[in-house]
């Protein structure tokens, strides 16, 4: 696969990334710890970056941050299961999804570091207490704290939608009530390339709500992340819940550091990659490579 880039990007008057005309990625397969088998596509050289996606979409709506940071780093984003080129199995639970991330992790060669974003930055999250090769976790605005009740209703009201094929006010209903996206946001998703890709994935997720809504978040577990670990916070979220969950994983997590994306809200890789990928490479850079 190739992956067109910009010549050039300079973030914050500072940081230049100077890129080729295109990077070729590679797809592979990992056996998560249940035999799932698990598709991650990779490109670039250097330590690891490991995009775990959210709620909707797959690894594709990651992969155009490749060129951005593939002259520095090894850029791979993974397809959760149900998604893309991974497999599935009939019992779901988060606890599956997070071997599946600490299977990749181990897959890998040298230091990896490992970003997910929205409930990936859960799954994420609790990856990281289950595996010792995590240099270093960047978590995008995780929802850790969302109301338990809402989320079931609005879990059904989808499973209904998803039902009756309509898809597209699925993923509607989903970005409103619970990512709590604003109109203009909500527009700004609708224009781009990715939002028939949203919207095929939306029928897997009720039973991560449900998930979700199952899930407890316990401040004293934070103690055993011990890597420094980068909190991901859009200046224009909207979301309570999400300023929530930062607020108590700043507080909670031995080495926190705490970066926001100025002009941006739930989705900066589309918005703005350049920024984002900025953040990342600041972050991996203060790092020592020594995990």
């Amino acid at each position: 696969m190739w992956l067109s880039s910009r010549l050039s990007v300079v973030v914050g008057g500072t940081l230049v990334l100077a890129q080729p005309a295109a990077v070729h990625s590679q797809l592979a397969t990992v056996t998560s710890k249940d035999g799932t088998r698990i598709g991650v596509e990779c490109a670039g050289t250097g330590p690891t970056v490991l995009f775990v996606h959210g709620g909707v979409g797959d690894r594709t709506r990651w992969t155009p941050m490749f060129p951005l940071l593939s002259s520095k780093l090894t850029a791979c984003a993974m397809d959760r299961r149900g998604r893309g080129a991974s497999g599935d199995s009939p019992a779901y639970s988060m606890s599956k999804e997070a071997e599946d991330v600490a299977a990749v992790v181990n897959s890998r060669s040298g230091p990896v570091f490992v970003l997910g974003h929205s409930y990936g930055g859960v799954v994420a999250l609790e990856a990281a207490l289950l595996t010792n090769r995590i240099t270093g976790l960047m978590l995008y605005e995780p929802p850790l704290h969302e109301p338990v009740g809402n989320n079931l209703a609005v879990a059904d009201r989808l499973d209904e939608m998803v039902k009756t094929g309509d898809l597209e006010q699925a993923l509607l209903t989903f970005q409103t009530e619970i990512v709590k996206q604003s109109p203009e946001e909500l527009a700004r998703m609708k224009a781009r390339p990715t939002w028939p890709g949203l919207v095929a994935t939306i029928a897997v997720q009720p039973r991560q709500m449900r998930a979700l809504s199952a899930y407890r978040f316990d401040a004293g577990r934070m103690k055993s992340v011990t890597m420094p670990t980068l909190l991901l916070l859009g200046d224009k979220t909207s979301s309570p819940y999400a300023k929530q969950s930062i607020a108590a994983l700043r507080a909670s997590l031995p080495k926190p550091t705490l970066a926001i994306l100025e002009g941006q809200a739930h989705n900066a890789m589309e918005g703005a990659p350049e920024l984002l990928a900025g953040a990342i490479l600041k972050f991996v850079e203060s790092l020592p490579l020594s995990r």
